[in-house]
């Protein structure tokens, strides 16, 4: 009886080395995927749309409150341009960006490497269509302050449908805990020329949440 348990213990602590080697190849080779970059043609077509300014919804988390407080959050303009250097590489912008009880007023750019997704991310974001944009230590201005400096620790992270153009990001300001979430949606140009009466709509509501939460 006693080999037998003995064998039984030696059998198992096989599988969990096996299976910590195997869990440890699959991490290397996500990680690796990761610094490769994604199809010319996914590319291509991504510069075709994503380029300009567009009217997006956002989130404002500060210390994970949504200071945005409404739930559908609040249109923002965010500008995309792209490398006339490097063709994997993406600028994304916020300018002079606040809102809610937001006590700042924010501009931020990051530039953000194109690169394949992960095998976990392919299984969040199905089908041949998506690439992956991330950038870090990004360039900050608060509060229209001319000090001009790059954010350590910054970061931008998304994920962009080529074919259905929808969208999804989150912006880590690396500042009192502050950072914006773009939440999945599908990027409409018209919204642009309506941004100013959105807008208005936004405060309008907001006003109405704040009077009805006795805020």
């Amino acid at each position: 009886m006693k080999h037998l348990n003995n064998y039984i213990l030696a059998n198992i602590k096989y599988l969990l080395i096996f299976g910590f080697f195997l869990l440890l190849g699959s991490c290397s080779s996500d990680e690796n995927l990761d610094k490769k970059d994604t199809s010319e043609t996914l590319v291509a077509e991504a510069k075709s749309f994503l380029n300009g300014d567009f009217v997006l919804n956002t989130r404002v988390l500060m210390n994970g409150v949504n200071k945005t407080l409404l739930p559908q959050g609040c249109p923002t303009k965010v500008n995309f341009s792209w490398s006339k250097t490097d063709k994997n590489a993406l600028t994304v912008r916020l300018n002079e960006f606040t809102v809610g009880q937001m006590p700042l007023v924010i501009t931020f750019a990051c530039d953000a490497k194109i690169m394949q997704l992960s095998s976990w991310e392919k299984k969040e974001y199905k089908g041949d269509n998506w690439i992956k944009f991330q950038g870090a230590d990004g360039y900050l201005v608060v509060n229209n302050q001319a000090k001009n400096s790059v954010s350590k620790g910054s970061s931008v992270k998304g994920f962009y449908n080529v074919k259905t153009h929808e969208i999804n990001f989150i912006i880590d300001f690396n500042m009192m805990n502050v950072s914006s979430e773009c939440f999945l949606q599908t990027i409409d140009k018209s919204r642009t020329n309506k941004y100013e009466e959105e807008f208005k709509k936004f405060e309008e509501d907001l006003a109405a949440y704040k009077k009805e939460h006795g805020l």
